[in-house]
């Protein structure tokens, strides 16, 4: 299927969503699957966007709105591709995988505009046709002798999305772990700055009311739960 013209504000909106996808590309991906992948994510949806500008339902919906669909499809496409990468099915077969899941994506997408679905339910949906799509495609490569049982469970057991979305959730959990150290540290050089004041201001008895002060602030939070 050839890429059809398109109006710049798609083309635009395209681009912007491959500039900030493409740094999220992990490490295992090579230069030529790398170009091979933002050549695909940018066919399918611009093929989508073309589709939206053709058919009734989809010129229906603001701009914002088709660019939701825009976007589900090309981040779509770049996951599913990288989970083809990592698969071990022969490169030659990749391109049949991804038409028949961009199709399965238009096709749940397109019963959501004629039935207003809401976005949440959108992505539900999508998600669950690529992945029964993805790996009903691998079961007939396997049928067709193309690959055997091996590749098939390696291929089935790829997940991109799920992979880096444990991956932001680590990240996060580390950078919250980062600030509370932060904020701890923070917390004992005002303590130790306001002793050595009382120390060298009120000697012994500023130590002392120092110190009943931090013994409170412990203790009262287990008091107050009670």
């Amino acid at each position: 299927m050839d890429e059809k013209a398109i109006d710049k504000k798609y083309t635009d909106f395209i681009e912007d969503l491959i500039s900030q996808v493409t740094p999220l590309l992990p490490e295992d991906v090579n230069e030529l699957q790398k170009s091979y992948l933002i050549t695909n994510m940018r066919k399918s949806a611009t093929l989508m966007a073309a589709s939206i500008e053709e058919n009734e339902e989809f010129k229906q919906l603001d701009f914002e709105n088709q660019c939701f669909y825009i976007q589900v499809i090309a981040e779509w496409s770049f996951h599913k591709e990288i989970d083809l990468f990592r698969s071990g099915i022969p490169p030659r077969y990749w391109k049949g995988v991804m038409n028949k899941i961009w199709y399965a994506m238009w096709e749940v997408m397109y019963a959501c505009v004629k039935n207003d679905a809401p976005e949440a339910v959108v992505l539900s949906l999508v998600e669950r046709f690529v992945n029964r799509t993805y790996k009903d495609a691998v079961e007939e490569l396997k049928e067709s002798e193309i690959i055997d049982e091996q590749v098939v469970e390696k291929a089935k057991e790829q997940s991109n999305i799920d992979k880096m979305a444990q991956e932001y959730r680590l990240e996060k959990r580390v950078n919250e772990k980062i600030k509370e150290i932060i904020k701890r540290f923070i917390l004992a050089l005002i303590i130790g700055v306001v002793v050595t004041f009382a120390i060298l201001k009120f000697k012994i008895y500023g130590l002392a009311a120092i110190l009943t002060l931090l013994l409170v602030y412990h203790f009262m939070p287990a008091k107050t739960d009670e």
